[in-house]
């Protein structure tokens, strides 16, 4: 049987515990709510927080260097170069595979693939996570202008000098005539 002391020690044990998990909760009452609506709001992300891939497609010179670095062979880059300038069909990233490593990133002589921060990969069909990091498809219009400029260039260059090959073996060709007449007059 309980004595009336023993009863009176668990309740003051009961209201003395129900105190002290009070106070903590009126500190955390008294404070301004930490929750985040979060498809509306965001936290803020670190600087070097690992999320979805960015490329600067203008920078990329199609060297193959961050695939050649992906230890699970993730990224697949295909261009066709005219010249200097490049011609862009995909750069795909497969985020199935991914596992956000960041060793695509430092090999790369341009700098131009990034980690971004960007993190919501949320879907229902497995090949949305196979994304393509172009910004647009074949070349861009300074990389069209520059390749005309170039081809026009050329073009005239071996006009110039179809011209002047002609010129030489015209000049050539009088040249002899009046020699042998001037040796022939004397």
């Amino acid at each position: 049987m309980v004595s009336v002391r023993e009863y009176f020690d668990n309740i003051w044990k009961t209201v003395k515990s129900t105190t002290v998990g009070m106070r903590i909760t009126g500190k955390y009452f008294l404070q301004k709510p930490i929750t985040v609506q979060y498809p509306d709001e965001r936290l803020p992300i670190p600087d070097r927080y690992r999320g979805i891939h960015y490329l600067e497609q203008e920078k990329c010179i199609d060297c193959l260097a961050c695939a050649r670095a992906c230890p699970i062979d993730c990224i697949e880059m295909d261009a066709i170069r005219h010249g200097k300038e490049l011609e862009w069909i995909s750069f795909t990233l497969d985020y199935q595979k991914c596992m956000f490593c960041e060793l695509c990133v430092y090999p790369c002589p341009k700098d131009c693939i990034h980690m971004g921060t960007e993190f919501a990969l949320t879907t229902t069909d497995r090949s949305e996570l196979n994304l393509d990091l172009l910004s647009y498809k074949g070349m861009a219009p300074d990389a069209r202008v520059r390749m005309r400029e170039a081809e026009a260039k050329k073009k005239a260059k071996a006009e110039a000098k179809a011209l002047a090959a002609e010129e030489k073996s015209n000049g050539e060709e009088g040249g002899s005539g009046e020699a042998g007449g001037g040796k022939d007059g004397a």
